[in-house]
C-alpha cells in the first residue's frame, strides 16, 4: 500500500513519471483537481478564490485578508488529500504535498530536478520560447515558488531533507527512475504495517478536525494544538488562550465537530494561569 508524492518542477517529464509508477506498481494517481473536488465535503469552495495564485503570484503580506484565507484552504485541502492517503495505494503529483504530509508515516517523498540549460531546452522544445523567454520563465517561476514555501510553510523550496529521492532528470531516464522508485516502494522502511496504519488514522482525524474547526466561522481563527486517538475517538483540544477563554469556545467547537462520527469526546482547555 505505498504513498508516493512526486514533487513537480517545470518539467513535464514529472507527470510522465506519476503515470508510469502508477502502471508499474500499480497503484492510484490522483490530481490536484480531484482533491479539489472531494473538498467540496468539506466546503472548499469558500476559499478556492483566495487560493487561486498558489505560487503564480507574489504571496500576500501576512496581514492581508487572503493570507488567512490561503492558510485555510491548504487546512481543507489537506483534509480531503488524507481521505485517499488513509486507503493507500496512491501516488500524487504537485507541488506541496510533501509538506502537507510531514505527519504521515511511511511517504515516498520525490523530487525530479535538472540543471537549468536542461529545463530551457525542454520547455523550448513544448512551447514557442525563444531560449531567452523560456529561462526567464523558469527563473520567474522558481522565484515565486521560493517564496511561496517561505509564506506557507516557513521552509525553503530546495531544501533536500524534505525529499527521501532526489533525481537529476539529466543523468536517469523515466525507465530508470521507475525502477528505482518501485523497488524502494517495497522495502520495510515504507510498508504500512499495521503500526503506520494507526499513525496514518490519527493524522487523517487530525486532518478532519481541522477541515471542520475552519469550516465554522466561529472556530476557523482559533489558535489550538489538536492530539486525537482514531481508536478510542478521544480528542484534546488545546488552546492558545487562558483557561476562561477556551471554556467559552467550548460550545462554538464542540457545534462546529458535531458531525464528525468517528469523535466520542472532546476535551477542550486553555493555559494554564
Amino acid at each position: 500500500m505505498p504513498v508516493i508524492t512526486i514533487t513537480r518542477g517545470s518539467l513535464s517529464a514529472t507527470y510522465k513519471l506519476t503515470q508510469r509508477l502508477a502502471r508499474e506498481i500499480p497503484c492510484r494517481a490522483i490530481s490536484r483537481e480531484e482533491i479539489i473536488e472531494h473538498g467540496k465535503k468539506y466546503g472548499i469552495e469558500e476559499f478556492l478564490k483566495a487560493a487561486k495564485g498558489i505560487m503564480e503570484t507574489r504571496p500576500p503580506h501576512s496581514w492581508d485578508p487572503h493570507a488567512a484565507q490561503i492558510h485555510h484552504y491548504l487546512v481543507i485541502f489537506k483534509a480531503a488529500l488524507m481521505d485517499f492517503v488513509a486507503e493507500g495505494n496512491l501516488i500524487y503529483h504537485g507541488l506541496q504535498t510533501h509538506y502537507l504530509l510531514t505527519d504521515v508515516p511511511r511517504v515516498l517523498r520525490v523530487k525530479v530536478v535538472a540543471p537549468l540549460d536542461y529545463r530551457v531546452r525542454t520547455l523550448r522544445e513544448e512551447s514557442n520560447y525563444n531560449e531567452a523567454e523560456a529561462r526567464e520563465h523558469i527563473q520567474y517561476v522558481d522565484a515565486q515558488r521560493i517564496s511561496w514555501y517561505r509564506f506557507l510553510h516557513g521552509s525553503e523550496y530546495d531544501e533536500m531533507t524534505n525529499y527521501d529521492i532526489i533525481f537529476n532528470m539529466e543523468k536517469l531516464n523515466l525507465d530508470a527512475m521507475t525502477e528505482v522508485i518501485d523497488h524502494v516502494v517495497r522495502k520495510p522502511d515504507f510498508r504500512i504495517d499495521a503500526g503506520a496504519m494507526k499513525l496514518i488514522h490519527d493524522a487523517h482525524m487530525k486532518a478532519k478536525i481541522r477541515a471542520y474547526l475552519v469550516r465554522s466561522p466561529k472556530t476557523r481563527e482559533i489558535d489550538l494544538t489538536i492530539s486525537c486517538d482514531c481508536e478510542s475517538g478521544s480528542v484534546k483540544l488545546k488552546c492558545n488562550a487562558p483557561e476562561p477563554i477556551a471554556s467559552d469556545w467550548k460550545k462554538d467547537i464542540e457545534d462546529a465537530l458535531s458531525e464528525l462520527d468517528v469523535i466520542r469526546n472532546i476535551d477542550v482547555i486553555g493555559l494554564e494561569s
